[in-house]
């Protein structure tokens, strides 16, 4: 077993298997295969951060399962911000490293998907010298022809760059998955978001959003509400944002304590989470159920409240209004479909879930108004 949870937990794992690997994968990972074969597998393997120069292109050609109708590409791998409650520096390391550009295209083209997932963390990275390799991606992209339709993750400092999101969006970039994490300035820093959170009290978010929107590209917001700063009024203030800036489709998810993150140490030291009988309480993390006391809402209110804002946000007027805005500001027929599936997706998850089973009341609106 490998990945990020048993990287943190590589003891408890170990009771469900024969042997971890802890970290990045590819310097122990012949190793693994050697002592398979040779019936000599060690309980642990230690991985280790190396540089992205060189690695092997994966053999996509053996998947032949039809449902693999996105492909996915990694140009980078690590993050220097560490906040609280994400667990890829942990996992990553804080040094942002880069794979070559020839590399990263020539696996592109032995893609064989027309829609690809761009799985960096933060597509952009942290310097001038990350931008300038991004938009050496795209200029390539569109010097070689190739015609895909791009999803990828970056920050909201995308939204800075005017250039490059008109050269992405050219390329075929039709979505961004950005975290804003949160409109409430206490949150944001008590998360560690402090390039949110100066955009935030310089009024840029909004700004930010209509240049990626106007581009042709759908923009996904993530918010994580229930911290320790929030009140009951961060639903309807959230709410409010997210019709005010326009966004298109968004992840709405409850702080979720990982191991090996910020978060996890606060909370497991001051004897906090609430369901402390591991394995079995790992169903729990899913990043829709409250895992501790918030100190400012009981764990109902926080429910309640969730259900209130994607209640409204996803009923039917708001929708069509919503695809609408998606088709009229992108200009983009393409980049609608894809928002207006999201949206589905995500309306159908919500109305199957405990929360609006249980918490679906006639009196939210008037409660968090």
């Amino acid at each position: 077993m490998g990945g990020i949870h048993v990287s943190m937990l590589p003891d408890e794992a170990l009771n469900y298997c024969d042997s971890v690997v802890i970290g990045e994968a590819e310097r122990v990972w012949p190793s693994v295969l050697d002592d398979f074969e040779s019936g000599k597998l060690k309980n642990k393997y230690q991985g280790a951060l190396l540089s992205l120069e060189n690695l092997p292109i994966p053999r996509r050609d053996i998947l032949k399962n039809s449902y693999y109708r996105w492909g996915s590409l990694q140009t980078s791998r690590g993050c220097p911000m560490n906040c609280s409650f994400c667990s890829v520096t942990a996992f990553n390391g804080r040094q942002f490293r880069r794979r070559s550009l020839d590399d990263v295209v020539e696996e592109l083209e032995h893609i064989p998907q027309k829609r690809i997932l761009l799985s960096d963390d933060n597509i952009i990275g942290y310097s001038q010298q990350d931008s300038e390799w991004v938009y050496s991606f795209f200029s390539k992209i569109i010097e070689k022809g190739i015609k895909k339709t791009f999803f990828a993750q970056t920050s909201i400092l995308f939204g800075e760059k005017p250039e490059l999101v008109r050269l992405a969006a050219r390329a075929g970039l039709r979505i961004v998955f950005v975290g804003l994490e949160s409109t409430n300035p206490a949150t944001l820093h008590a998360y560690g978001k402090k390039i949110n959170l100066d955009r935030l009290r310089q009024n840029q978010l909004k700004d930010y959003i209509k240049r990626i929107r106007s581009a042709g590209i759908v923009f996904l917001g993530a918010f994580v509400i229930g911290s320790d700063e929030d009140d009951t009024s961060v639903f309807s203030a959230t709410l409010e944002f997210i019709k005010s800036s326009h966004i298109d489709v968004i992840q709405v998810t409850k702080p979720t304590p990982l191991p090996g993150t910020q978060l996890w140490k606060t909370l497991y030291e001051n004897n906090r989470i609430l369901d402390r009988n591991f394995p079995e309480a790992w169903k729990h993390y899913r990043f829709s159920r409250m895992l501790y006391q918030p100190a400012r809402m009981s764990i109902e209110e926080v429910y309640e409240g969730y259900t209130y804002l994607k209640k409204i946000y996803y009923n039917l007027w708001e929708t069509i209004k919503r695809t609408f805005s998606t088709l009229i500001t992108t200009k983009s027929l393409a980049a609608t479909i894809i928002s207006f599936r999201l949206n589905t997706s995500y309306r159908k998850a919500f109305q199957n879930s405990e929360n609006y089973l249980i918490y679906n009341r006639p009196d939210l609106k008037k409660k968090f108004k």
